[in-house]
């Protein structure tokens, strides 16, 4: 077993997630990918599966790969080739990944389960900047004798990785209980479960805010409680902004990855940026409005009169895949969490953008438009 992370014992069973992940394991060479924001608790998921897996299937290989660059992945697949003894991998014009994919696709070496996790950069499995150099997709077995689990944020990624949507799971936000129990686990018993329902709420359900509010709770403890932390949370924007970029550690999470929530979200933006700015753009004026019932016509006037404007539709599908906003399917309007716009709006800020589009021109249907509105 090679998994460089311990089970959690504050883990919380997310209705039947892990039983769809269990069934698909059972099928060969299956594939499925969990797919969400940053921090809604993918890697968590894929960490208790492997361990799952471990204690019921001892003589099943476990590997975890971080899929986040080029450099982290050949390091996980050296990694195996380590764990399994590979003749020649010591040798230094070996081609490590090519010597893993050859051992696992062989089914005589044993059963085995592979968790590719943060898969969110498609160059990554592309040929990337070597154009030399053969795509790292190609080199992802589909033998009978294996499976494997990506963790990603990217739906598109997801769908080419693992043969389809319907081999993708949505990973969204916690039901309320959930999170509830997430922050008992976290705290203790709570005595106020109206205030504690109020304030995971204000979190907007997601597993990383709510742990790292509890983590700053204790640290500020006891001039901090569960009830501070509301109070101070709803005060103003700027308080918020600064409650979530609080990072209180997780064993759990890759060790160059941030724990604060608004910088998680922030490299989805970063990176959507750099390959679609008008995509950027949209998230951008769309951050500025009341976060439900955002309508398409108003972000994307054009459309009025060009039907079908396939520039906007792209946009509109790259926020999507990156679970940055959903689509009503019966009317043209959007709906985002509200810590979505708070981390866009403070992601604007650090570039010095953020008036540029809470001011944008062509928003005249003010009525629809968020000037100073706060989380309730």
């Amino acid at each position: 077993m090679v998994i460089p992370f311990s089970r959690d014992p504050d883990f919380v069973n997310r209705g039947e997630i892990l039983d769809q992940i269990d069934q698909q394991c059972s099928k060969p060479a299956a594939r499925v990918a969990l797919v969400g924001l940053g921090g809604v608790g993918k890697s968590h998921l894929a960490i208790e599966f492997a361990h799952r897996i471990a204690v019921r299937h001892p003589d099943t290989w476990v590997f975890w790969v971080y899929a986040g660059t080029q450099a982290r992945v050949d390091e996980g697949f050296r990694a195996i080739a380590d764990a399994a003894e590979l003749p020649g991998r010591n040798d230094p014009k070996a081609n490590i990944t090519q010597l893993v994919c050859g051992w696992l696709c062989n089914e005589r070496n044993g059963k085995w389960v592979m968790v590719l996790d943060s898969a969110d950069d498609p160059d990554v499995f592309g040929a990337g900047s070597n154009p030399k150099r053969r795509p790292l997709a190609a080199y992802l077995p589909q033998s009978p004798n294996g499976f494997l689990l990506v963790t990603t944020r990217d739906k598109d990624l997801a769908s080419r990785l693992v043969g389809g949507y319907k081999n993708t799971i949505k990973i969204g936000p916690m039901a309320q209980s959930d999170a509830l129990l997430l922050l008992e686990k976290k705290l203790g018993s709570l005595s106020d479960t109206d205030m504690a329902v109020n304030l995971v709420r204000a979190l907007d359900l997601v597993p990383l805010a709510i742990s790292q509010a509890a983590a700053y709770i204790q640290r500020m403890s006891p001039r901090s409680s569960p009830k501070k932390y509301l109070d101070e949370f709803r005060k103003s924007e700027r308080n918020r902004r600064k409650l979530l970029q609080y990072d209180g550690g997780d064993l759990r999470r890759d060790g160059g990855a941030s724990n604060a929530i608004l910088t998680t979200w922030q490299i989805s933006f970063d990176y959507i940026r750099s390959k679609q700015p008008s995509a950027a753009n949209l998230l951008s004026l769309m951050s500025f409005f009341d976060r439900q019932g955002i309508l398409g016509w108003v972000l994307n006037p054009s459309r009025i009169a060009q039907d079908g404007d396939v520039s906007f539709e792209d946009d509109v599908a790259m926020l999507r895949d990156y679970c940055l906003i959903t689509a009503d399917e019966t009317e043209d309007k959007f709906e985002m969490h509200g810590l979505v716009q708070l981390s866009t709006r403070r992601w604007l800020e650090t570039f010095g953008q953020e008036e540029t589009f809470r001011c944008d021109e062509p928003l005249q249907a003010q009525e629809y438009y968020r000037w100073d509105r706060t989380i309730e």
